[in-house]
């Protein structure tokens, strides 16, 4: 995998999406890519519903979801979440790996992240999440990097109803 360029990764995490979604008699195109908050609009034929997904792909241990502050988190992931994921996992590019989450199952994941986190920041250096927030904006630090670890969403592995019940 380390011969691949980093850009051509989302592309092969992208098609092998559109693959899975037409073995399962859908109809999956892929975006623009400057279509916000989608990657792939997926259409049901018998049904005529149709939703839009948002693919990650990675061959590491990790997937980079999403950037925002503390102070403004939670209206990042309601405005920039909109979407179904699916998470490419390609560290085996013979035998990927597809976790599926719905929108709401996403952002509850990475607010209990964020308070995870956040928790052990604040009690590490002393601080109230006021305090927190505080410095945060007295040291106009650039947005957080919020990821999802593997073994954070092993359960969804295969998950492919949350997107074909919506359909």
């Amino acid at each position: 995998m380390s011969d691949i360029k980093r850009e051509f990764k989302g592309n092969i995490g992208l098609f092998l999406v559109c693959v899975e979604l037409s073995k399962l008699n859908l109809i999956a195109m892929p975006t623009t890519r400057n279509t916000k908050g989608y990657d792939i609009m997926v259409m049901n034929p018998d049904t005529n519903k149709a939703t839009g997904i948002q693919v990650k792909c990675t061959d590491k241990k990790d997937f980079p979801v999403i950037t925002a502050h503390w102070s403004d988190y939670e209206s990042v992931f309601d405005e920039r979440i909109l979407s179904d994921f699916v998470f490419v996992d390609i560290s085996d590019l013979d035998r990927p790996n597809y976790f599926i989450l719905s929108d709401k199952e996403l952002k509850e994941l990475l607010r209990a992240s964020v308070k995870k986190y956040s928790e052990k920041y604040c009690a590490r250096n002393r601080l109230t999440w006021e305090g927190a927030l505080e410095k945060e904006r007295a040291e106009n630090r650039k947005p957080n990097l919020w990821a999802l670890k593997l073994n954070e969403i092993e359960k969804y592995r295969n998950k492919w109803q949350t997107i074909t019940n919506r359909l």
